[in-house]
């Protein structure tokens, strides 16, 4: 009997993608039986064995095909076939058999199992009758329900997975730290917002991100970042290869969100915090750092650097020093100091 032109699964030729014809497993055997999941209307006791020979002509068909013929299954028109790769066993019609390359159930289970390791998953089962979705362990221990086509895409590196569970709990910490309460999502659909709800008892809408950062105002009781403590802060920002070398004097509840973030900087700068100094609340930093700018522009105005020097590469519009000015600078962070001892 001539060859079948179709390569059998022990050969060397690259597994499929585990999207296609997905399979249920019937574990009442005593062996795993992956069935086409068209047949999942089938109860798992019908699986059982057909007591009738097989015909010589199908033996020669599944070794051509990659697979071994362990027995007639459910009635007369199923096989199991027993996989020369894997050793897994798959039912599939004795038509298929004959005209079609059947496929082997556990190695498609194999294949997402792999993908899911290869996204830091770990797969679990397939969902029901979602037959493009699976249940996988995330790396923070929860279960999650995702798309096996999603799950490649994470895998090859071409987008990013998060678990819901473990988002909502830090989101809920987040909010706790600036003394809101997470409460859901946004009804309006925008993936960036969330509902919370203030110590006070007021409930608002508010960028993520702001909350994260507590840069947020209780429209309430008109609780703002800026009568919080706040920092004034020095940077000292470099680019390799290159003779920029300036200093950026400014203020921020948050100084490392604002050189890390907020700057506009190019890829390979190099930013170093220099010094920061804490204050009671946003509103006296931000004076004490435009009294020091005021008098900084006054008393040497050469220590400025001229805006078309940087721009382009910081976002900002003043507040930038030549890097001899460094003592300078200092001096006068001295002062505010000794006039705002840390408490």
């Amino acid at each position: 009997m001539p060859k079948s032109p179709l390569k059998s699964r022990a050969s060397h030729a690259p597994r499929p993608s585990v999207r296609g014809v997905p399979f249920e497993v019937v574990t009442s055997r005593r062996r795993r039986l992956h069935v086409p999941h068209r047949s999942r209307h089938v109860p798992a006791s019908e699986w059982r064995d057909y007591p009738r020979p097989v015909p010589d002509a199908w033996h020669g068909f599944a070794r051509d095909k990659g697979f071994r013929i362990h027995g007639r299954i459910r009635d007369r028109y199923h096989v199991a076939l027993e996989c020369d790769a894997c050793g897994g066993l798959t039912a599939h019609k004795s038509y298929t058999l004959r005209t079609a390359q059947p496929r082997c159930g556990a190695c498609a289970e194999a294949d997402l199992a792999d993908a899911a390791r290869a996204a830091g998953l770990t797969f679990l089962r397939r969902v029901g009758r979602d037959h493009h979705y699976g249940l996988y362990r995330a790396a923070c221990g929860h279960v999650v329900k995702r798309q096996f086509e999603f799950v490649e895409r994470v895998a090859a590196r071409k987008t990013d997975l998060r678990c819901e569970t473990s988002l909502r709990s830090r989101e809920r910490d987040e909010a706790a730290r600036q003394g809101w309460d997470r409460i859901g999502r946004d009804p309006n659909g925008n993936p960036n917002y969330r509902i919370y709800r203030h110590s006070c008892g007021h409930v608002q809408r508010v960028a993520r991100v702001n909350m994260s950062w507590g840069q947020v105002k209780c429209a309430g009781c008109g609780g703002a970042w800026n009568a919080r403590e706040s920092y004034i802060y020095l940077l000292r920002i470099e680019i390799p290869g290159t003779a920029f070398h300036v200093l950026k004097l400014g203020f921020s509840r948050t100084p490392v969100k604002r050189f890390r973030h907020q700057l506009g900087l190019p890829r390979g700068a190099r930013v170093e915090l220099v010094r920061v100094l804490p204050m009671a609340t946003g509103h006296d930093a931000c004076a004490k750092k435009s009294a020091t700018h005021a008098s900084l522009r006054r008393r040497h105005p050469d220590a400025v650097v001229p805006l078309e020097v940087y721009a382009g590469i910081l976002t900002v519009r003043s507040e930038v020093y030549e890097a001899w000015a460094f003592d300078l600078i200092m001096a006068h962070l001295d002062r505010i100091e000794a006039a705002h001892p840390p408490t």
